[in-house]
C-alpha cells in the first residue's frame, strides 16, 4: 500500500530539520558597517528590506568545508561588484579579492574563490563583503560581515554524510551545529523544489527560529 504524499519519508524527514547551535561563538568585535551609506542597497519599492548575511543571531557559524559558500539575502542594488575580505581572529589579513555581483534579488550564494587559501580547521575568520556602488571602492561603501569557523569532520560524520540523501544531509548538519553547510544545502533544495510546501516550511522555520533579526526582511520577497 502506497503512503499518501504528505507522509512520504522525504517529507517526514524535512519536518525534523532543526539547528542545534554549537558552544562558543564569534569573538566580540565592533564594526562600522551599520553606519555606512546604505542607499545603493535599498529598493525604493521595499524600503524595509535590506541586504544581509544569512547567519544565526550570533553572526557566527561552523562549516566542514575548506572552501565554503556564503549565503546572503540581496535587495535590489546598483552594485555590480563586491570586495570580499577574510581576516583571522587576531585581525591578520588572510585574503582579499573583487568578485562580480549578480543582479538577482533574493537569496544568492557567494563562492569562496578557488585561488584563496583553504580555511584552517578550528580557526575563526571574519568575512566582509563590501558593495561597490560606484566606480571604485570607497571608505563609506556599504558592507555586511559574518564569522566562520571550519570544524573537523569526524569519520562517523563522514560516513553518515556519504550515505545520506540531500534531506538527510541537512538534518545531519543541523544536529551537529554546522550552519553554513546546512543552510546552503537547504537553500539548494528550496531552489530545486520551489513548490514543495514542506521544504518551504522547514526553510522558513529555520529563518524564524535562528535568523530572527532578519526574518521579516527576507520572507516577504517574491
Amino acid at each position: 500500500m502506497l503512503l499518501p504524499l504528505a507522509f512520504t519519508p522525504q517529507i517526514m524527514m524535512a519536518q525534523t530539520i532543526n539547528f542545534k547551535p554549537p558552544s562558543g561563538g564569534a569573538p566580540k568585535t565592533t564594526t562600522g558597517a551599520a553606519t555606512r551609506d546604505q542607499s545603493c542597497l535599498i529598493d525604493a519599492s521595499q524600503p524595509n528590506k535590506k541586504t544581509l548575511p544569512i547567519l544565526p543571531q550570533s553572526n557566527y557559524g561552523l562549516t566542514i568545508s575548506s572552501r565554503p559558500e556564503f549565503l546572503i539575502f540581496k535587495t535590489k542594488s546598483t552594485a555590480k561588484q563586491i570586495f570580499l575580505s577574510l581576516e583571522s581572529e587576531d585581525s591578520e589579513q588572510v585574503y582579499q579579492t573583487f568578485l562580480p555581483l549578480s543582479s538577482d534579488v533574493g537569496f544568492i550564494t557567494i563562492n569562496y574563490p578557488s585561488q584563496a587559501p583553504d580555511l584552517v580547521v578550528n580557526k575563526k575568520y571574519k568575512w566582509t563583503m563590501t558593495f561597490i556602488c560606484g566606480k571604485a571602492l570607497r571608505p563609506d561603501s556599504p558592507a555586511i560581515t559574518g564569522w566562520i569557523q571550519r570544524t573537523a569532520k569526524s569519520q562517523t560524520l563522514t560516513s553518515k554524510l556519504q550515505a545520506a540523501s540531500p534531506i538527510d544531509r541537512v538534518i545531519i548538519y543541523g544536529e551537529n551545529g554546522i550552519w553554513y553547510d546546512m543552510i546552503n544545502e537547504l537553500n539548494r533544495l528550496q531552489q530545486q523544489t520551489p513548490k514543495n510546501p514542506t521544504i518551504s516550511k522547514a526553510w522558513e522555520k529555520l529563518l524564524k527560529d535562528h535568523v530572527v533579526q532578519s526574518f521579516e526582511s527576507v520572507t516577504l520577497v517574491k
